[in-house]
């Protein structure tokens, strides 16, 4: 028996290199002399610029940038192996969940500025040339702190630029692109992304996405406005309808930006990764797949998401599936036995949860080992 792991990031607990090596040393504890390819995956969100550079050997770069909550970090980007004018941004990088602990979270303050200054310090290394990933974000400012990184200017009703909290964008009056980086306009921007919701509304990036990323419920209301007002604005500015756009509402609002801004083509996130990466080619010979992720639930299912490509792109071999997740619920993984041959949850309740935060990488690894154990004895 050969296998495959292509586990996605568990959010913040564990990278999808890190879940990846745990999954293949609990399948070795079991048996040591079994044929194993590691090959993390992403879908857009953290661990795609890995992911390509790996499998493009690819150069990395660093930038100094600001977090989402405006602290100085040392960022990564890189440029593939397969043209040395590609170069890979990845939001989380910049504006990542990484970088705020849970006691900070705060989307009115939290801001893509740093996405912008990496864009920008690729721009002066001479690269045109951009796969731009856009999941995994701490922000739900719509791509304006971005936007502003690269020269644009928000104004009020009195002319005065505007900053800082997001509501503040409820009184936006107009865009001053004067200073606004021209040499945009010379790129190219595959984005990459693992969901393709609008910008605002019941399915937008606030409603969907904003309680996760620390949003209070009383707060969402502002938020919403504040994002209402800069959808109009831009389209006033550019012509371009952002409010119920597909792939807007992406990154916290940071995809709008991009449309609306860049020269652009969209991709669904793990689709774009399989193929650029090799992972069909890395097939050869494998007997069984398995994948995984943080937390099963509906998002899962979504066609952007790393899990569900990986099981459709192995499903379309005739290779079973086996998804790993660290937490979910009971109902939620009977739908799951549809798209995967079979799904196995670390934690169901709080207490589970809490008990193997302690030590993801260990409870993964027994958990594989008593899974492959059971499996060798049917």
């Amino acid at each position: 028996m050969k296998f495959i792991i292509s586990s996605d990031a568990w959010k913040t607990t564990l990278t999808s290199k890190q879940a990846t090596r745990a999954i293949a040393q609990g399948l070795q504890s079991v048996d040591p002399t079994l044929e194993i390819v590691e090959f993390p995956i992403a879908d857009g969100g953290e661990g795609t610029l890995d992911a390509l550079m790996n499998a493009t050997r690819g150069t990395y770069k660093t930038a100094t940038v600001h977090d989402p909550l405006g602290r100085p970090v040392e960022a990564k980007y890189g440029v593939t192996g397969l043209s040395r004018h590609t170069c890979v941004i990845e939001m989380a990088q910049a504006s990542g969940f990484s970088y705020v602990k849970k006691h900070e979270q705060n989307p009115r303050l939290a801001s893509t500025f740093g996405t912008g200054e990496l864009i920008r310090a690729a721009l002066d290394e001479g690269h045109r040339n951009f796969i731009l990933a856009i999941g995994s974000s701490a922000t739900n400012d719509g791509g304006a702190g971005m936007l502003r990184a690269l020269g644009l200017k928000f104004l009020d009703t009195e002319g005065q630029e505007m900053s800082g909290d997001l509501v503040q964008l409820k009184n936006l009056d107009r865009l001053d692109d004067a200073e606004f980086d021209k040499r945009l306009q010379e790129c190219t921007f595959a984005v990459v992304s693992d969901v393709q919701i609008p910008y605002i509304g019941p399915q937008g990036a606030t409603r969907l996405y904003g309680e996760t990323k620390g949003l209070q419920a009383e707060e969402s209301e502002e938020v919403e406005a504040a994002l209402q007002q800069l959808a109009d604005v831009i389209e006033a500015h550019t012509g371009v309808r952002l409010h119920d756009r597909a792939g807007a509402g992406s990154g916290g609002g940071l995809g709008g930006a991009v449309q609306a801004f860049f020269p652009t083509k969209w991709y669904h996130g793990i689709d774009f990764v399989l193929k650029r990466s090799g992972w069909e080619n890395a097939l050869s010979g494998v007997t069984h797949v398995i994948t995984g992720e943080g937390r099963l639930d509906a998002h899962t299912f979504l066609e952007g998401k790393g899990p569900h490509g990986v099981a459709k792109f192995a499903g379309d071999k005739g290779l079973p599936v086996t998804l790993f997740a660290g937490s979910g619920d009971i109902d939620v993984a009977e739908e799951a036995n549809e798209v995967f041959n079979e799904v196995v949850v670390l934690a169901t309740s709080e207490k589970e949860v809490e008990q193997a935060l302690e030590k993801p990488e260990e409870v993964l690894r027994q958990a594989v080992a008593r899974w492959y154990a059971a499996k060798r004895g049917e």
